[in-house]
């Protein structure tokens, strides 16, 4: 009996573990570019941009309207009481309308000519959605640059937490040395102390570092629209490219290349489009009428349908409205001034970023260089103090400071190569490069 109770403990405490298992959520592996593909294609910003970009075009139909005829059709019954009749000698009673009053009639507008103000009105629909088509560009490079920010900073953290706990091993190793040599009366207790110091100080780091790590990740997230808990496993590394920069070649690169200057120039049609439609507002416009049906009361048979047309033509010729137009051209010419000033902001701001850019990318390159020979330089000291420390001509104490410096330039390093990258990563950005996709 007592053996049939533990052979079923054991088969339900292994089918509990299979099940708990089963319920852990598998990481998912993520590149950069997938990231980036997941939040242009999932991020609530951008659909809002699509959705803005739909109204414009709708726009664009309803402006289309007037170039087309306005076709309509009405029925109408009246009934009237009381019905007035006039005698007249020698020929009888006469019903001057009918009781009952039928009218089918259908009518055609059409707008034959009024100076190109309905083209131009057309017009301005269609450079209004290429500005909400731009904003949408800006809007998807923008979020594609925060995404691999965002990728960047984890995949540093992640790096850095790793470099802290090889630090932190290598503490606790020292501390166990310590202890022994402590009671085996060769060290003092001043090295355990300095050693635990050491020891909660970079557990403290390391704490600090999985709370930004954690806040990154739940940014990431956030851009990416995942809600669930699944966790995620972020694949890629930094790597030091050096290249070239001609600094001026990527200015007039980026003054070709860049949203932003589009964008200013679209506006700046739009704005050229206004004057235009200002300068038409007060022009005549000539249109066609055309109503045709049936109807009764027409005499003598007054409840007899009697097929009828009216045709006209129509001019519509302002004569005065109190300079309307002449103000409206003047508002618009004044933002067109505004909107040439502001492309002249876009190209100084457009010059400043890539020359900073590039300048960034020059001392991230510089320090990294200078950096790699320090750790380097580090390592071999790290190495030359173990060997002594083995040969027992220093203390464990120095032996900590150099595989202390020796993971601070580790760390240095690995900062200088994030900065690098980051460098890099903006100069795509300022120049108007597409970034990783």
């Amino acid at each position: 009996m007592k053996k049939l109770i533990v052979c079923l403990s054991i088969i339900f405490g292994l089918a509990a573990a299979v099940r708990g298992l089963a319920q852990t959520p598998q990481p998912r592996t993520l590149t950069l570019a997938e990231a980036v593909r997941t939040v242009l294609a999932r991020n609530n910003s951008l659909k809002e941009a699509e959705d803005t970009m739909a109204v414009f075009e709708a726009r664009v139909g309803q402006s289309k309207t007037r170039l087309m005829p306005n076709v309509r059709a009405d029925l109408a019954y009246t009934r009237i009481a009381p019905t007035e009749e006039i005698d007249i000698p020698g020929f009888g009673v006469f019903q001057l309308f009918p009781a009952n009053n039928y009218d089918f009639h259908a009518g055609v507008n059409q707008l034959v000519y009024d100076f190109n103000r309905t083209k131009e009105t057309v017009n301005l629909s269609r450079s209004q959605v290429e500005s909400a088509a731009d904003r949408w560009e800006i809007l998807k490079r923008d979020l594609a640059f925060q995404t691999c920010q965002l990728f960047h900073s984890i995949v540093f953290l992640q790096d850095t937490i790793r470099v802290q706990t090889e630090t932190i091993k290598t503490l606790d190793d020292h501390l166990a040395v310590a202890r022994k040599k402590l009671e085996a009366g060769t060290a003092t207790e001043l090295e355990v102390l300095n050693t635990q110091v050491r020891l909660v100080t970079a557990q403290n780091q390391v704490v600090d570092l999985n709370d930004a790590l954690e806040k990154q990740m739940l940014g990431l997230r956030r851009l990416m629209g995942i809600e669930d808990q699944t966790p995620l496993e972020l694949q890629g590394g930094f790597k030091y490219e050096p290249q070239a920069l001609d600094p001026e070649g990527l200015v007039r690169e980026a003054e070709q290349t860049r949203l932003e200057t589009k964008a200013v120039q679209d506006v700046i049609r739009s704005a050229d489009i206004q004057i235009r439609l200002a300068e038409l507002s007060d022009r005549p416009s000539l249109s066609v009428n055309v109503l045709a049906g049936w109807k009764s009361g027409y005499i003598p048979n007054l409840n007899v349908w009697k097929l009828n047309y009216v045709a006209a033509v129509q001019a519509n010729v302002p004569i005065f409205n109190g300079h309307l137009a002449r103000s409206m051209k003047a508002e618009a010419e004044a933002n067109l001034r505004t909107l040439r000033d502001r492309n002249k902001d876009v190209e100084g701001m457009i010059r400043m970023e890539v020359l900073q850019a590039a300048a960034d990318v020059k001392a991230a390159a510089q320090k990294l260089e200078s950096v790699e020979i320090n750790v380097v330089r580090a390592k071999k000291a790290s190495e030359y103090a173990k060997s002594r420390y083995e040969a027992g001509t220093v203390t464990n104490l120095d032996l900590l400071d150099t595989e202390d410096a020796y993971a601070q330039a580790e760390l240095v390093r690995l900062q200088a190569l994030y900065q690098f990258v980051l460098s890099k990563l903006t100069l795509q950005r300022a120049v108007g490069n597409p970034l990783s996709e």
